[in-house]
């Protein structure tokens, strides 16, 4: 999601928010936004900019992350899902994951961000607070964040409960940088 006319790049990251965030911003009178499907990286979206006229370096530039632990579970739940929640969409269809939260945490491959490049990043443990500062930044009147909830039948919000055997090894593995960058830990 970008915004030519507020100088804005949201990155929106899979399972932190995202949904709530661009749901709240597009919701802003005399906001113009762009809604790019899915999740665009921040190239693809600073491509965009330029084909649109803009200067990209000139935009405040924001993502939200999540507890990688906590994320893994919300991305199982969504993932598993699917066909439940949109039996019609091929699109959709085509990330369905039929197995177990273990053979998940084994085969999900993250994607790498270079949060460097980014002027904030909200935290999803801190997620009204660093939401009204966004707003204070783009010069709108700060709004409650509303919970899309994507009835996945998550059963417990309690993520450590997933975890035996090596599995909260595998998940340190692949999200190491959000980690080491973030300070998180499992637990906490």
């Amino acid at each position: 999601m970008y915004s030519n006319t507020h100088k804005f790049i949201f990155l929106h990251l899979g399972k932190c928010a995202g949904s709530s965030i661009k749901k709240s911003l597009s919701s802003v009178d005399g906001l113009e936004v762009k809604l790019e499907r899915g999740h665009t990286d921040l190239g693809a979206m600073r491509k965009l900019i330029k084909e649109d006229g803009f200067d990209p370096e000139q935009y405040f530039q924001f993502t939200c992350v999540r507890n990688p632990w906590d994320r893994m579970v919300s991305l199982y739940h969504h993932m598993s899902t699917v066909s439940k929640r949109w039996p019609n969409d091929p699109k959709k269809l085509k990330i369905q994951f039929n197995g177990t939260f273990e053979q998940f945490a084994n085969s999900f491959n993250t994607a790498v961000i270079d949060y460097s490049a980014l002027d904030y990043i909200m935290r999803y443990e801190s997620l009204q607070c660093d939401f009204d500062f966004v707003c204070d930044r783009l010069n709108i009147e700060p709004r409650k964040l509303t919970c899309i909830d994507y009835d996945t039948g998550r059963p417990t919000r309690d993520y450590q409960s997933y975890y035996h055997g090596n599995l909260r090894q595998i998940v340190a593995e692949k999200y190491a940088k959000d980690i080491e960058y973030f300070g998180y830990k499992f637990g906490g």
